[in-house]
């Protein structure tokens, strides 16, 4: 399996699309308020959206610094995939908070602003905690988790690159224990809530989700055929760490997340046929929880009737901006490819 394969004959933007309607699934019943069984609600959560991403972007990413030529050379790849979109999606939000809040500063706004245009999403002012949820886009704390990882990861592929596989294991272990140990020492011994909220933030805590994407991409002529093949049996073992909690936790759940993604991988190559066009995911991620606020400031929720308006704003403003903007920046970076 050669990494024109590994690439592109697969339906990882399906897994990817669902991955974003799960997010948005959940945030959804939160904050509408919405009714809804104990059980089914639960079972939405097996397809967990942000681990799910965190595995597939870094088995994407040792594909995509296989191909760049120079770190600045992946650098504006990165760029042009990441920040047009996203300071559409934050031009929108603006322009929603200044016509339908009436507590916002100019200061407070232009400071707010910067933060969800570069790697400082997870911060709101005061001046903008009474609108909608209180966030005004809550989703976009993982934008600076994942602007983290693109940054560093390209000094772990020239480390890591071609090392043995005992060497991935043992590198595994160690930074999970790693993220597991500082979990505990920000939330519990260090007995301020704001560290263990700025750790909450940091790539430290979630790199070995993205560790398992790029351990299957290093090993991939290994590993994918298997999974191409037992995919089901991985999904079924998520299952099981999934249904009786037997797990152990940092940021999300290990077992549970593993075998969920690389069961998803596997899933993608063995049904390439599966495969959508135009992959909205990012889209769905920027939006969604900007439709949601304009609905919870005007006290529309409680209702599941309000879920059908939201989703077809939400989805259109997704397509719009992934044919649009992104359609752009896809160009772009495909030149930054060439040269």
């Amino acid at each position: 399996m050669d990494k024109h394969l590994a690439n592109y004959s697969n339906c990882l933007n399906l897994i990817r699309i669902i991955a974003a309607f799960q997010v948005m699934f959940g945030h959804l019943v939160e904050h509408m308020e919405l009714p809804i069984n104990d059980t089914f609600f639960r079972l939405t959560y097996f397809l967990r959206g942000v681990p799910i991403f965190f595995v597939i972007s870094g088995f994407l990413m040792w594909f995509s610094i296989g191909k760049s030529k120079s770190y600045g050379q992946y650098l504006r790849k990165r760029f042009w995939r990441i920040y047009p979109e996203l300071w559409g999606s934050v031009f929108v939000e603006l322009i929603t908070l200044v016509i339908l809040y009436r507590g916002w500063d100019l200061k407070s706004l232009a400071f707010f602003a910067f933060g969800q245009g570069t790697i400082f999403q997870f911060w709101t002012p005061e001046s903008l905690r009474g609108y909608g949820v209180g966030v005004p886009n809550g989703a976009l704390w993982t934008m600076g988790v994942m602007i983290q990882f693109y940054i560093v990861v390209w000094f772990f592929y020239k480390v890591m690159k071609n090392c043995k596989l005992r060497t991935w294991i043992i590198g595994f272990i160690v930074i999970f224990f790693i993220s597991f140990g500082l979990d505990d020492v920000t939330h519990e011994i260090a007995g301020r809530e704001i560290i263990g909220k700025l750790y909450d933030q940091t790539a430290i805590r979630y790199f070995w989700l993205f560790y398992i994407g790029m351990f299957v991409a290093e090993h991939k002529d290994c590993f994918l055929p298997l999974l191409q093949r037992f995919w089901y049996i991985c999904l079924i073992i998520a299952g099981l760490f999934f249904w009786t909690g037997f797990d152990l936790f940092s940021g999300y759940y290990l077992g549970w997340s593993l075998f969920l993604a690389v069961g998803l991988i596997g899933f993608a190559y063995r049904f390439p046929q599966f495969s959508i066009s135009p992959d909205i995911s990012y889209g769905l991620f920027l939006y969604h929880m900007i439709v949601v606020n304009v609905f919870v400031n005007f006290g529309w929720i409680g209702n599941w009737l309000y879920v059908i308006p939201i989703l077809i704003i939400a989805v259109g403003l997704a397509y719009a901006s992934t044919i649009t903007i992104g359609g752009i920046s896809l160009t772009k970076k495909q030149k930054i490819e060439a040269t």
